[in-house]
């Protein structure tokens, strides 16, 4: 089946050039301003477009590479031509194929394919990108031929339901977004102890990628190193008092976490002592 794009932004562009990487026919994507990719157009030889109507011709499943916001509105542009027997898919983590309303009476079929990936840039590495899990949820009548147009590429690809869109997409914002968040206070603790940002950062980069390596290879509870593994309530009950009410709050949020993992790591220590510190602090 021959791949369309509407929407050039990173991760239009970067599916565009993977899907070409791995012999996935593309046709090309659809933007409203031509002048808005030309410089990236000379770079990578993609083929841009100012007309919806050329790209649905040419395309058997068409992606709508847009902000989440924005693609209940594009797909009501989508639904207004003849889009009988094509796929449509969008690439939100949030949002399932229910977005795209009305589309069993057009005669297509939709798709949610999300990407766990952070795109960061619209040349995202192709051997990067070949490591990410591409989730699948939409229409089962014909999720197969989905599913053997993904196989082309070497990713994982998972079926989804629609119920579970929201938690699976919380699932990776806790390892995305909001690891960046936890990294930002472990970085502005630093600088109040009078690091400079850039020191703050290097400091922190060697216990936070080897922490991370080791979690992928040993799991979440072999990995697990620190005061409260060690079931050190002076450290835990230090630290508490070192901090402002906000940062309490997500410490002693995650404390309890990883005490779950403390407590099946060490079965015959009770760790019901370091909780009641962490309530009386509420």
């Amino acid at each position: 089946m021959k791949v369309g794009f509407i929407g050039a932004g990173k991760v239009g562009c970067s599916l565009y050039d993977y899907f070409v990487y791995n012999n996935i026919p593309v046709t090309g994507c659809y933007t409203r301003t031509q002048a808005k990719v030309s410089g990236t157009e000379k770079q990578t030889q993609k083929i841009f477009t100012t007309s919806i109507d050329k790209i649905l011709t040419k395309s058997d499943v068409l992606f709508l590479t847009v902000p989440d916001d924005a693609i209940a509105a594009v797909w009501e542009l989508v639904k207004t031509y003849p889009i009988q027997g094509k796929f449509i898919c969008h690439c939100s983590g949030s949002l399932g194929s229910a977005v795209l309303s009305g589309i069993e009476e057009t005669g297509a079929y939709g798709y949610s394919i999300h990407p766990m990936f952070p795109f960061k840039s619209k040349k995202t590495a192709y051997e990067d990108l070949s490591q990410a899990l591409f989730s699948v949820e939409g229409n089962e009548e014909h999720i197969e031929e989905i599913m053997d147009l993904l196989s082309a590429c070497p990713n994982h690809i998972v079926r989804l339901k629609s119920e579970d869109k929201p938690k699976y997409h919380a699932a990776a914002v806790f390892a995305s977004n909001l690891a960046v968040g936890l990294i930002n206070q472990a970085k502005r603790l630093l600088m109040e102890c009078g690091f400079d940002e850039d020191a703050a950062l290097k400091a922190l980069k060697p216990l936070t990628v080897t922490n991370m390596n080791n979690i992928f290879d040993v799991g979440t509870c072999d990995a697990l190193t620190g005061p409260v593994e060690r079931h050190d309530i002076k450290t835990v009950q230090k630290h508490l008092n070192a901090l402002d009410q906000e940062t309490k709050e997500t410490y002693s949020a995650l404390t309890k976490e990883i005490i779950k993992l403390a407590q099946m790591r060490h079965p015959d220590i009770s760790y019901a002592d370091m909780k009641h510190v962490l309530e009386e602090e509420k």
